[in-house]
């Protein structure tokens, strides 16, 4: 059954307006009376900010379609949202999908490690030149595959429907309909009679397939849940303030539930639409230095030790910079729910992750490891890979960084023996920062060069990053993710710009396998 969330709001102070940029929602959360009654007001939580400003960054083209919702003005069911129309079902903007093939796959080997490269057809083969191009492009405010998830506890959820969890469908929104490109699905693209601005999709959730699609919806200035097996509205947000960044989170974050993360000028928001009381709770706060800057990517880690409804991250990565073009990556630690400050890590960071650290055991608390990749020193072009780990007295407590548990040098900044001139930077919404991609899984580290298409490839152990492969996909790279494939294999799922056309590209798989399953 429908719901909306009844919040109250405060005035956001003028001072803390975050500037314009290309991927900020003009959002927040406004009263609505939830009609459905809920118990208290969801203790713990905060009231998010009301804010005056305008809405200038989202285009009236793909603004939300009010047929959508003619199911409510008519008294229909909400199952009827996704009925066929004029007798067709939306389902024709993808061909037939062609599973990648390893016939021209590179193969390197290492002693106790083979990494084996698999290309998909190109997404113009897949799907059609307009929808390949707005796959390039990207959506608004959030990374094309989700981002990060190295850091958390171990899901204490299965894979459900042989779906494998870590890598995000791509929903490519407009003005009537939703379309969503999963790379290793049978076909790739569904295509949902649902306008939105922009949109972002869960895990299959339970046993029976539940999958949850969270929509923007900019003239409305609402964020709308549709569970899409069932095809029925969850819950509604009305929305005030602007929404600088969002994306799903594992379960593992908060409570082994269904969350999203909403960044607003004033911090970080869990909101669990599945709760009780689906109250968005602020996990974090902005303080001043992060007010006005630009969120690039954003993952959580650690864990508060606690089971069930109770069990949480402990630590927010946020990567930010200002709006000016070409302005540095700036990397900082938030506590997840404490109510000490941020901490830069860096001022100047070419990318980063977080890294569930060795040992942990389940039920345990624990902070995750920063793996950091930068310049060895302000007149260097050596890239240097750092991994320090986090000091806290308590999973709430103040942060400190400890030592630097290892640094070893990866490379060249400056592409030494490698042409530049094929690869091309595309156009996307979220821009070519940062300048390397860092992604954790386990004890494997998997350090990406955008501009170069290399993808290196690390093991971390006795606090130590052992190089184990590389790749050199020679395109270049607009998103990648990592997540376990099947058996003991983990994968690195890399979106690649075509080396010829900036609106096309391929999905480039990397598998990595230990040679003695007891390495």
């Amino acid at each position: 059954r429908r719901r909306r969330v009844d919040t109250d709001v405060e005035k956001e102070p003028t001072s803390n307006k975050a500037a314009n940029n290309d991927f900020q929602f003009d959002a927040a959360f406004e009263n609505m009376n939830d009609n459905k009654e809920t118990k208290g007001n969801g203790e713990g939580t905060n009231p998010l900010p009301q804010s005056q400003v305008s809405s200038e960054s989202i285009d009236e083209k793909h603004s939300f379609s009010q047929s959508i919702f003619s199911s409510e003005k008519d008294g229909k069911t909400p199952e009827n949202l996704f009925a066929e129309k004029d007798g067709k079902v939306l389902e024709n903007l993808f061909a037939a999908f062609p599973f990648p093939t390893k016939d021209d796959a590179e193969i390197s080997h290492n002693k106790d490690f083979t990494l084996n490269l698999s290309l998909s057809d190109k997404l113009s083969q897949q799907v059609r030149s307009s929808a390949a191009a707005a796959i390039i492009r990207g959506p608004p405010a959030t990374r094309h595959f989700g981002g990060n998830r190295g850091g958390l506890a171990t899901s204490p959820l299965p894979n459900y429907g042989n779906r494998l969890r870590g890598v995000g469908a791509i929903a490519i929104c407009g003005q009537e309909k939703t379309v969503l490109y999963t790379h290793d699905k049978t076909p790739p693209g569904k295509t949902l009679p649902i306008g939105a601005s922009g949109a972002i999709i869960s895990d299959i959730m339970d046993s029976q397939g539940s999958e949850y699609l969270c929509c923007f919806l900019a003239k409305e200035k609402r964020i709308v849940v549709f569970e899409l097996k069932t095809k029925t509205v969850v819950v509604e947000l009305q929305m005030t303030t602007k929404l600088n960044f969002w994306r799903y989170l594992p379960p593992a974050a908060h409570g082994n539930t269904l969350v999203f993360m909403l960044i607003t000028p004033v911090g970080g928001f869990h909101w669990m639409p599945l709760n009780e009381s689906p109250r968005p709770q602020q996990a974090w706060k902005r303080g001043p230095e992060l007010q006005g800057k630009k969120p690039i990517a954003y993952e959580e880690g650690g864990s508060n030790g606690l089971l069930g409804a109770e069990a949480g991250s402990t630590v927010a990565l946020l990567l930010a910079s200002s709006t000016t073009t070409g302005a540095p990556v700036e990397a900082w630690c938030i506590p997840v729910y404490g109510d000490s400050p941020a901490v830069c890590i860096s001022r100047d960071v070419m990318g980063a992750a977080l890294l569930q650290p060795p040992g942990v055991k389940k039920g345990k608390p624990f902070s995750p490891l920063i793996v950091v990749t930068k310049n060895a020193d302000a007149d260097s072009s050596q890239i240097v890979l750092e991994v320090r780990d986090i000091l806290s007295d308590t999973p709430v407590g103040p942060l400190e960084f400890g030592n630097v548990l290892a640094s070893v040098s990866i490379g060249n900044a400056d592409i030494e023996g490698a042409s530049l001139e094929s690869i091309n930077e595309p156009t996307m919404a979220m821009g070519t920062s940062p300048a390397i991609f860092c992604c954790c899984l386990g004890d494997i580290i998997v350090v990406i060069i955008r501009k170069r298409g290399r993808v290196l490839v690390y093991q971390y152990k006795d606090n130590l990053p052992i190089k184990i492969g590389q790749k050199d996909v020679k395109q270049y790279v607009v998103d990648a993710a990592i997540r376990r494939g099947a058996e003991e294999e983990i994968e690195v799922v890399l979106l690649l710009c075509a080396a010829n056309n900036v609106k096309n590209g391929v999905v480039a798989t990397i598998s990595i396998s230990k040679n003695d399953p007891g390495i």
